[in-house]
């Protein structure tokens, strides 16, 4: 069996879905044989309709971003992977949402042979904005990432440290930053440094260090020197950060909404986004109750089996045959 798989185009910051396939495929080595096709900015991406098809597959995997792909595909072997439907739901508007629905959304779904998505949430949401057929929606969650491993740390009771990751207004920081006010935190940003924040943090005297655009490896040491994960965004398709938070052994402050109460279960404590006092009520009793902490740790722990990367990989080694068969 050769799965081609079909990427957006390369760009420094974006690494996620790569990220993804690229534990999936180390899992699926031997299995399978593999070709990689990376869209281009040529023509506005549009050039790429004209070379895809030239390195078709038994299965063509298109991983996300690049739906409009499926258009030009054989339709019987190709899956297609949607990561969220934020950017339809929350940001577009008038046209350029009727035309982001009709090429990223109602064509390319109904061409495919199927549709995964990485939560049931996602699902829920796909479902509601399309006629796609309940039956074709695999949900099959993002794989744990292996550079994460469980890290102890010695926490800081008298001042914590809560990393924050991602620049989106959903990632809800100005809500952070008013939780924590008055109170001994003190805050790791991974985001687009922001000048306006960056004087509201001062005004406010919050302590805080800012990482932009940094390799995977400070990601990964940004984690290890955390406290807490605060995650409590407005709006996510599934969450990463809560099972990066987990692998490191670091407890996490997650929203009540969307994907995250899936993704977490029990090893978040999770809070109405909305609510400033919620957070800080949370905050407060995470940064004083170490057996509340410890227990939240081994249940993150724990929770990281259901994201093992052979066993998403094993999920989607089953739907390829199956796709194959039903040709």
């Amino acid at each position: 069996m050769k799965v081609t798989y079909y990427y957006r185009p390369k760009a420094p910051s974006a690494f996620s879905i790569e990220g993804v396939f690229s534990l999936i495929r180390e899992a699926l080595a031997g299995k399978i044989q593999m070709a990689e096709y990376y869209c281009t900015e040529k023509w506005k991406r549009l050039y790429s309709l004209l070379e895809a098809p030239k390195v078709q597959g038994d299965i063509n995997h298109i991983t996300g971003d690049v739906q409009f792909l499926a258009l030009v595909l054989k339709g019987k072997k190709t899956i297609l992977t949607i990561h969220d439907v934020g950017h339809y739901e929350r940001t577009l508007t008038g046209i350029k949402k009727k035309i982001f629905k009709l090429f990223w959304l109602d064509l390319p779904l109904s061409r495919v042979a199927a549709v995964t998505t990485i939560s049931e949430f996602t699902k829920s949401r796909i479902l509601a904005h399309t006629n796609v057929p309940a039956s074709k929606v695999h949900v099959i969650y993002n794989p744990a990432p292996a550079d994460f491993t469980y890290s102890p740390k010695t926490f800081d009771e008298s001042c914590p440290a809560i990393l924050q990751v991602g620049g989106g207004l959903n990632k809800n920081i100005h809500r952070l930053i008013e939780a924590i006010e008055g109170h001994s935190f003190r805050l790791i940003l991974v985001r687009k440094r922001d000048a306006q924040l960056e004087e509201l943090l001062i005004a406010k005297g919050i302590a805080y260090e800012w990482h932009e655009r940094i390799p995977r490896e400070e990601l990964v040491e940004c984690y290890r020197k955390c406290d807490i994960l605060f995650f409590a965004s407005e709006y996510e398709g599934f969450g990463v950060p809560i099972i990066e938070a987990n692998a490191t052994g670091r407890v996490v402050i997650t929203g009540n909404v969307a994907s995250m109460p899936e993704i977490a279960a029990d090893a978040a404590v999770l809070v109405n986004p909305f609510d400033v006092n919620e957070i800080r009520v949370a905050l407060l009793k995470l940064k004083n109750d170490s057996s509340y902490r410890e227990v939240l740790i081994q249940n993150g722990l724990k929770n990281l089996e259901r994201f093992a990367p052979e066993r998403v990989a094993q999920e989607y080694f089953d739907l390829y045959e199956k796709t194959i068969k039903n040709q």
